[in-house]
């Protein structure tokens, strides 16, 4: 039982830490900071259950290091699911497939900027488009039929003076 009772205290604890990062990361201090106050006080007690009986019973070390891993995996997975903040896509192509892409997203309701500009092959144009870490993959699946493009996706840690429309398109 207190194989068990380690495993899973520890298995929250840095689920929770893993969570706890990647919403500092993103700006995202208040509830940053209250996870850090429940993941050190698992801490404490899941710690000091493992020292205190490690010479005694070194499984619960096991138990310590099994659920220490497997937490790094499963916050990883609940942060991908939970798909907080914001993304960018940006898109370069030539000068009509890009203006294709702007106005099928346009349609759907997409705001789109395009931009002129100069690739080793002559003139192109990039779509910049902000969307949802939700709506991330869908937006990707939508831009699979345009070929010859180039499609870089970065993390938005803060936008002001704006909004943007979530899309979930089926």
């Amino acid at each position: 039982m207190i194989y068990l009772s380690i495993f899973f205290a520890k298995l929250l604890e840095v689920t929770l830490s893993t969570i706890r990062v990647v919403l500092a990361v993103r700006g995202m201090r208040i509830i940053a900071t209250a996870l850090a106050g429940v993941e050190i006080t698992l801490w404490i007690f899941v710690a000091s259950t493992v020292i205190t009986g490690f010479h005694s019973d070194p499984l619960r070390g096991a138990a310590y290091v099994l659920a220490y891993t497997a937490g790094i995996f499963l916050g990883l997975k609940l942060e991908d699911k939970l798909a907080l903040g914001l993304s960018e896509i940006e898109i370069i192509a030539d000068c009509e497939t890009a203006t294709a892409i702007a106005q099928d997203l346009r349609e759907i309701g997409y705001g789109i900027t395009v931009f002129d500009c100069k690739g080793k092959d002559g003139s192109k144009q990039m779509v910049d488009i902000k969307v949802h870490r939700k709506d991330l993959n869908t937006t990707l699946g939508l831009l699979n039929k345009y070929t010859n493009t180039f499609i870089s996706v970065n993390d938005i840690r803060s936008l002001s003076q704006g909004r943007i429309m979530r899309h979930i398109i089926k």
